[in-house]
């Protein structure tokens, strides 16, 4: 007899095949189809890659034919994509970036993860097993609203750097949310496609402020005479400059107005200081205002802030492969969707990606979860083992989240 593991998978893999049976006109190939290398991770076995698909409707037939657990593609073009790697012949390469919550750090981090036992549900105080019965526990890594709201965010501030500071289009940008945790940007441009893994690594390191010497860009910071910070004949700060210096000195002036955001050592040796600057340094911003020492720490909290939470290896990698636009993700059942540029900030990926059948029922076992939305729906904590009826798209979510099992199918 199969096990529940087995059962489960087995069911989410018809529940995959069904879905690109009936909507594989959601799939979205890239341009270029025919110029790209695809591949996938099927149910069971190894990763398939090297494919070349000659168009897009053939690109949704081979993915609606596979029915994969994942499905990837290109962000370079080859000659030859069906080739070996040092044989395909790589003539340019989509910029891309991947933003993750892992990477930002929020203020829930370190409260998603969980252990399961399979019949005794959540552990509190993890072992080497569950204290109750002895067998292997399950991770179950949770994902809140609050991850996803920090990546959409996150993902906002970088398309619109990508447009006011280096020169992308908004017609050329595609933000994707990846349908588990994060959003992908791709940036379809004439100017990036040519460019090597060192220009790629110059693009990362702007946008992370890495080796930011702020002396050189006109800001406070940096060794004076006597090893101290010095304000001496830098320009004082206008607001209204285009770049990173000019989104540096608004992100201080928005500190000092909102000084919680702080660390706690600065406000105490220079709480005073900061007070007064809040409501004079807008009418007469100089940076004599106050210690060059406070400035220096200022703008280093302020280049901590404006680095863009990207994650650099995938930026610099030009023969990367990333998630298939209007493909299922397999750690969630969730579509790995579109978004537009200009509805970025407006659109719910809990709602839009839960692609699946909401009109049909499955009876799980959930082993334990969190509350949480999805799919325009509210769903109450579960905190310990019980038998449940769920709409098919929450069922699949909480299974290949590891958190429930297959019991049965009701409708």
């Amino acid at each position: 007899m199969a096990s529940a593991k087995g059962r489960s998978l087995e069911f989410v893999r018809a529940v995959f095949r069904e879905f690109y049976r009936r909507s594989a006109s959601l799939i979205n190939p890239p341009p270029r189809p025919e110029m790209r290398e695809y591949g996938y991770w099927p149910f069971d076995g190894e990763m398939v890659r090297h494919i070349a698909l000659g168009s897009a409707d053939e690109v949704r037939a081979a993915v609606a034919r596979a029915s994969p657990l994942h499905a990837y593609r290109s962000a370079a073009y080859y000659r030859y994509p069906a080739a070996p790697m040092n044989e395909k012949e790589w003539l340019g390469a989509d910029l891309i970036f991947d933003i993750d919550a892992d990477h930002l750090d929020p203020p829930c981090a370190g409260r998603h993860e969980y252990q399961l036992c399979s019949t005794h549900g959540l552990v509190e105080e993890a072992g080497n097993g569950c204290p109750s019965c002895g067998q292997p526990l399950r991770t179950l890594e949770w994902v809140c609203e609050g991850c996803i709201s920090g990546a959409r965010a996150e993902a906002a501030r970088l398309v619109a750097i990508l447009m006011d500071e280096l020169g992308a289009e908004e017609g050329e940008i595609e933000v994707g949310f990846s349908g588990n945790r994060g959003y992908h940007v791709v940036v379809y441009s004439e100017a990036f496609r040519g460019l090597d893994q060192i220009a790629r690594r110059a693009i990362v390191s702007y946008l992370l402020c890495e080796g930011l010497v702020p002396s050189l860009v006109g800001l406070p910071g940096g060794a004076g005479k006597r090893g101290r910070p010095s304000v001496k004949g830098l320009p004082p700060p206008t607001f209204q400059l285009p770049g990173l210096k000019g989104r540096i000195e608004r992100r201080i002036y928005a500190l000092l107005q909102n000084p919680k955001l702080l660390p706690q050592k600065l406000l105490e040796k220079y709480g005073g200081i900061i007070e007064q600057l809040s409501s004079s340094w807008i009418e007469e911003p100089d940076w004599a205002a106050a210690p060059a020492g406070l400035w220096a720490k200022l703008v280093e909290v302020a280049i901590r802030m404006e680095s863009i939470k990207i994650d650099p290896v995938v930026t610099a990698d030009i023969h990367r492969l990333l998630r298939l636009s209007g493909t299922l993700n397999g750690k969630t059942g969730l579509l790995a969707c579109r978004i537009p540029v200009g509805e970025l900030e407006d659109t719910d990926p809990l709602e839009v990606s839960a692609a699946l059948p909401k009109d049909r029922r499955v009876r799980v076992r959930v082993l334990y979860c969190p509350a949480f939305r999805l799919g325009g729906m509210e769903f109450d904590e579960v905190p310990e083992p019980r038998s449940m009826e769920l709409p098919l798209y929450a069922a699949t979510y909480l299974i290949l989240r590891g958190a429930a099992e297959l019991e049965g199918v009701s409708s």
